[in-house]
């Protein structure tokens, strides 16, 4: 008997260190799964110094590739595809919204021409190549080329190697930036600022090399207006549809950013949503990572395909976390139950 009892102790001991490093693990694993999404803090950057909190929200949207991801995608309709009309459409309704919710007051224009309150951005992309014009060499790389438009690196925080980002408004809109993989592909260097490259049948000048969080595919960010003189060039002309589109807002209650974002989509119906609209302020608690929208039917941006990575990821340490805490309350109440047995027997 006393044997059985050592046995029975030294496995009691065993399972609980193993019930104990399997939470203690999956605790860790899911702070630095959570510390290494930069997009986690941008509406608290942004809200900074105000008098109210701000929260993301993006908009994930369809559009048509006749030829795969080297043609652009274009707009189809309305309620599945946004266009840069739709974008401008959006802005104005939350401008009011925002004005409403700061107390302020603005005269209804056609487009909003600055955002004031708030900021944005949206974007689309294709592949295709990326050719460094240089005397005597012409060496070519695809990349995921991004039209963007907005305040793009406030959503996304980058760590520039060289140079900028693009402006909001510009002279020259041939301006690229590319990413440091695709940098150091074709030069083998990060101070490439000034040197020319061809993509989308264009001469674009280099104006900054990034460095992004996510996965090292070589990319190139050029203005949204670009892509549609380009869409508008081709043998047959497509409106570029906006696959992204993001805001940081004021939130006077929770969801309340994500609604106001919603009602504002030209043609969403709640009922039956054919947009994916995400809460990206808080996505990462181990609860909405349980209530994490469907992904199918969306072609996803490099860094929502992170993000959703991330969220799969805190929902399997969270699972692990849950059976380690199992464990340990099975073994505690076996325990407690064998120490009444004992205080009865005597």
């Amino acid at each position: 008997m006393s044997k059985l009892r050592t046995v029975t102790k030294y496995i009691f001991v065993i399972v609980t260190v193993i019930a104990i490093l399997l939470m203690v693990v999956s605790v860790i694993a899911g702070i630095s799964i959570f510390r290494q999404r930069p997009e986690r803090k941008t509406a608290s950057v942004w809200s900074q110094g105000g008098g109210m909190g701000c929260s993301h929200v993006a908009v994930y949207a369809r559009g048509a590739r006749p030829s795969g991801k080297s043609t652009p995608s274009a707009y189809t309709d309305d309620g599945t595809s946004l266009s840069l009309d739709d974008v401008n459409s959006i802005r104005l309704s939350l401008q009011s919204v925002v004005d409403l919710t700061l107390g302020t007051r603005r005269a209804t224009k056609d487009k909003i021409e600055k955002l004031e309150g708030w900021a944005d951005c949206y974007s689309s992309s294709l592949n295709g190549p990326v050719t460094a014009v240089r005397v005597g060499s012409e060496d070519s790389f695809d990349a995921d080329i991004y039209a963007v438009g907005g305040s793009f690196t406030a959503m996304h925080p980058l760590e520039f190697m060289s140079g900028g980002f693009l402006s909001p408004v510009t002279t020259d809109k041939y301006q690229v930036v590319l990413n440091d993989a695709l940098a150091w592909k074709m030069y083998s260097s990060y101070d490439v600022i000034g040197e020319r490259v061809k993509l989308l049948d264009k001469d674009y000048t280099v104006i900054g090399v990034v460095r992004e969080h996510e996965d090292k595919e070589p990319r190139a960010y050029i203005a949204f207006e670009c892509i549609e003189e380009y869409c508008s060039s081709l043998e047959d002309p497509v409106v570029p549809a906006v696959m992204t589109y993001e805001a940081i807002l004021p939130e006077q209650a929770k969801g309340s950013a994500k609604f106001d974002v919603c009602n504002a989509i030209p043609g969403y119906n709640i009922s039956s949503p054919s947009y994916r609209v995400v809460s990206v302020t808080g996505r990462y608690n181990v609860f909405n990572t349980f209530k994490a929208d469907a992904t199918a039917g969306y072609e996803l941006p490099f860094w929502e395909e992170g993000a959703v990575k991330a969220e799969s990821e805190i929902k399997t340490v969270a699972i692990v976390f849950s059976f380690g805490l199992v464990m340990l309350a099975g073994l505690a109440i076996g325990k407690l139950s064998s120490l009444f047995g004992q205080g009865e027997e005597e």
